[in-house]
């Protein structure tokens, strides 16, 4: 049994893979989502009062629902909010 088949199909894949082309044009194709870059974080340990935490939790929540902000995001807006509010400035 010869495997010429084999090279002539790998030949011709390579090829279309080469020119972006496919065999069955209306079949679809996957599109690989971008990842999203997240900047590196350090963990700080903070003491809330419990009303304040409940608050910042209800408030996560709501924007998961949403498919809003995430914690981290929202912790920093409100530190860049607080540092406004004492002109100070955010150091890279």
């Amino acid at each position: 049994m010869s495997n010429n088949w084999i090279n002539e199909e790998n030949a011709r894949a390579e090829k279309l893979s080469q020119t972006g082309g496919t065999a069955n044009h209306n079949a679809p194709r996957l599109v690989k989502a971008k990842k999203r870059v997240i900047p590196a974080r350090s963990v700080r340990s903070i003491y809330l009062q419990e009303s304040h935490s409940k608050a910042f939790d209800r408030l996560v929540f709501e924007q998961k629902m949403v498919k809003g902000k995430k914690s981290p995001d929202l912790i920093e807006e409100a530190i860049e909010l607080l540092l406004k509010k004492y002109n100070q400035k955010l150091e890279a």
